[in-house]
């Protein structure tokens, strides 16, 4: 772990993920990326459903977030772990990292690969039609890019 919580020390998630590979998933338009200084950070993807494609003029409002994040330090397994705490409440998922869980009510997918955490979730007032199956494909696609070089 890094020796002071200063999140500029970390890879940017938004390196995962393009908007254009989001969009292509979920087949609507998202928004650009826009990396959250958390712990650790974060990438959202504002999503515009229902919209169709956007002007860059018109301003809509934003009713759903995708999220990806990683993280590589020992913060990450703890993170993975605590959030399957629950064994009720999360769905093992197979062909992806070494170890993975899908959390239903979360629209949540937690991902260990190596010693690398990766986190794709949908929140806010509506997700897509099939989230699991979107968050997975998005994941699969940033998986790769999320492992320390």
């Amino acid at each position: 772990m890094h020796g002071s919580w200063d999140v500029s020390q970390l890879a940017d998630p938004c390196r995962t993920l393009t908007q254009e590979e989001v969009g292509q998933v979920l087949k609507i338009p998202v928004n650009p990326a826009l990396k959250v200084d958390s712990w650790p950070p974060v990438c959202a993807f504002g999503i515009t459903p229902a919209f169709g494609p956007l002007a860059p003029s018109e301003k809509p409002s934003v009713t759903e977030y995708f999220y990806i994040l990683d993280d590589s330090e020992a913060s990450g397994r703890d993170d993975f772990e605590r959030g399957r705490s629950n064994p009720a409440a999360v769905e093992a998922v197979s062909g992806i990292g070494d170890e993975a869980y899908w959390t239903p009510d979360k629209y949540e997918l937690q991902v260990m690969s190596g010693k690398t955490h990766l986190t794709a979730k949908f929140s806010g007032a509506k997700p897509p039609a099939d989230p699991k199956t979107k968050v997975i494909a998005l994941a699969r696609i940033a998986l790769p890019r999320a492992k320390p070089q």
